[in-house]
């Protein structure tokens, strides 16, 4: 039987990892699927004395050593489905992709921050669009079920990211909402320090900021010289974050983080000020100015591009956008069917629910618990009533407050492909005091039964890497949304009133918000177009100001939420629906978690037959 240990391109996917950056530099690699490490579990078995014990002792993942009688076709996808993972573009997103990339791969990247040149991006366009092609013209006879459907999502993903890549001046790098000026220094400042190894590391990363931002500024400056880049709004948010990342230099978490990481190697003290010495210089001579950069240049950008950010009203920009849409929606259908799809939701929501509004009033106020005893009850619920995962390792960081407005109430960071039970989660300690932020609804939406039970379960259970480690957004936040709205009616409140409540938030803050975003993007709605959209649904002026900075301030605002919810409440609620007295709710939502991640027609189609074998 042939292995396939050839030549091998790898591309950095939009979504690898827990860092969510642009496609980086392309390499070429002696890939053999069987010679890949298996990754490992943090569940690894020790001896008595906490040693590893042997590989052949230990709980591997299930990463396809196939048997000897593989078929080509299987062998082929096996390639594919792994070494898409191999290699990382730099030390930051290794970080963030990997336990450790020896796990996985040769070794550590030597660059600290990478931004891909125009080169890479064409690479990556045409990478993507062969992958594709070679991924389908596989014999579908001579792949499991499973693999074909991660071969379909594979290849939907495929066609849209090279179609997407190939117009990557549209694609922005800072974003008034969680951009890299303020994604890189978080993430940088939380990077783990096991070793002296891990500190020069980070020291590559440090001294990249000046050149990286540098180039982030003038991919920026091309965007704005476009049309398509931010208005002053927006702009003058970025400013402002930059301004936050640099000041109070004596006190800067860039600063205390790292003197306490590195103080818990139990250095000898003339190692440890030597570091701290070596990181003070590297903030001095890189961070500092990269930020001082921006502050001095980003208001050259103003007034250039204060209009709605119109995507769609250029050929290129319509086909970007229409890229980016699929992606964002998981389906194919055009983006005036899903408009239309849309706006009969909204309708019938408002509809349903507007009089239950005026009765009861106060739209968001159902109760809530504290941030540990939300945890405590939704991870508690989960173990109950789905299917058991591993023990798992959290980390749970708050956002410093100053960067409340910066970032989401809550993030989820997917666990690192080599290691499937270590999760991050950030919470916003700034936005969570909002009512319109509720403690219960944001940890099944984060954590259980959302994305963190849904990452790990797959992980453990899936054939498919790019499954689990390549995560569809609309998907992911379809389940996590529908993982709300299946907790609120077992909540330790008032359920009635939780519904009431989670329905207008849904409608307001996700599915009102994605039509306006099309709306801007896609069909060159006014502020005065969308402030009358909103007067439709009893929303008066004085809160289109907020829409407005949300909607734009980033591309397809909320349509993730908006359609991976749709979709996949109509796929579980119909199978609920059909198989009533034959299967709980809980079994079709683990049916609905097995097929993984893959576009909505696809698992709409695969749990039909799940439910015809079900009821014969």
């Amino acid at each position: 039987m042939k292995k396939y240990g050839r030549t091998f391109k790898t591309l950095t996917l939009l979504t690898c990892g827990a860092i969510l950056i642009a496609p980086l530099g392309a390499c070429s690699k002696d890939v053999d699927p069987d010679k890949i490490a298996k990754p490992r579990a943090a569940t690894t078995a020790t001896d008595s004395a906490g040693g590893i014990l042997p590989d052949d002792d230990q709980k591997w993942l299930s990463v396809g050593h196939g048997s000897d009688d593989e078929s080509e076709a299987s062998q082929l996808f096996r390639y594919y489905d792994m070494g898409i993972f191999v290699g990382s573009s730099d030390i930051l997103t290794a970080y963030y992709s990997y336990d450790d990339p020896k796990n996985y791969y040769c070794d550590w990247p030597t660059v600290g921050l990478h931004f891909p040149t125009e080169e890479e991006y064409t690479q990556a366009a045409t990478g993507y669009s062969d992958f594709a092609k070679e991924l389908a013209s596989l014999n579908p006879d001579d792949l499991s079920e499973g693999q074909n459907r991660a071969i379909k999502d594979m290849c939907y993903d495929f066609l849209y990211m090279s179609e997407e890549y190939k117009y990557y001046q549209y694609v922005p790098h800072l974003n008034p909402m969680g951009g890299k000026q303020i994604l890189y220094p978080l993430l940088t400042s939380l990077i783990q320090f096991n070793s002296k190894d891990d500190v020069m590391r980070y020291f590559v990363i440090l001294e990249d900021y000046l050149d990286f931002f540098t180039q982030v500024f003038e991919a920026e400056k091309k965007r704005s010289e476009m049309g398509i880049g931010w208005n002053d709004e927006c702009i003058d948010r970025i400013i402002a974050d930059c301004e936050k990342m640099q000041e109070e230099r004596d006190t800067n978490f860039m600063k205390t983080s790292f003197e306490s990481r590195v103080g818990a190697l139990r250095l000898s003290d003339q190692e440890t000020q030597e570091l701290i010495r070596r990181n003070q210089e590297l903030l001095d001579t890189s961070y500092y100015p990269a930020f001082e950069m921006l502050i001095e240049k980003l208001p050259e950008l103003k007034g250039m591009c204060n209009d709605s950010p119109y995507l769609a009203s250029t050929a290129d920009g319509k086909a970007y956008y229409e890229a980016l849409f699929h992606l964002s929606a998981g389906t194919d259908m055009s983006v005036e069917e899903c408009t239309e799809l849309l706006q009969a939701k909204i309708t019938e929501i408002y509809d349903r629910y507007l009089p239950i509004w005026q009765t009861k009033g106060n739209y968001f106020s159902y109760g809530d618990l504290s941030f540990d005893d939300a945890r405590k009850w939704c991870e508690r619920f989960t173990a109950e009533h789905f299917p058991e995962i591993s023990a798992n390792d959290v980390m749970i960081f708050n956002v410093p407050e100053k960067f409340s407005e910066s970032m989401q109430p809550a993030t989820y960071y997917s666990a690192p492909i080599d290691n499937f039970t270590k999760h991050t989660v950030w919470v916003n300690t700034g936005l969570v005091e909002n009512p319109e932020y509720n403690m219960f609804t944001l940890i099944s939406h984060e954590m259980y039964p959302g994305h963190l039970y849904q990452h790990q379960y797959q992980a453990e259970n899936l054939e498919s890497r790019y499954q689990v480690f390549a995560t569809s957004k609309p998907y992911a936040e379809g389940w996590a949304k529908y993982a709300e709205w299946t907790m609120i009616h077992y909540a330790p409140f008032d359920q009635q009133m939780a519904e009431n409540a989670w329905m207008a938030s849904l409608l307001y803050s996700i599915l009102i918000a994605a039509r306006m975003s099309i709306g801007i993007e896609y069909e060159g709605w006014s502020y005065e177009d969308c402030e009358a959209y909103l007067g439709r649904y009893g929303q008066d002026s004085s809160v289109m100001k907020e829409y407005w900075s949300s909607l734009t301030a980033e591309q397809c605002f909320a349509v993730d939420y908006a359609f991976g919810f749709i979709f996949t409440s109509e796929i579980i609620d119909g199978a609920v629906e059909e198989l009533d007295g034959i299967c709980t709710k809980e079994e079709v939502m683990k049916a609905y978690l097995d097929l993984g991640c893959a576009p909505f027609p696809i698992l709409k189609e695969d749990m039909q037959k799940f439910v015809d074998s079900k009821k014969s």
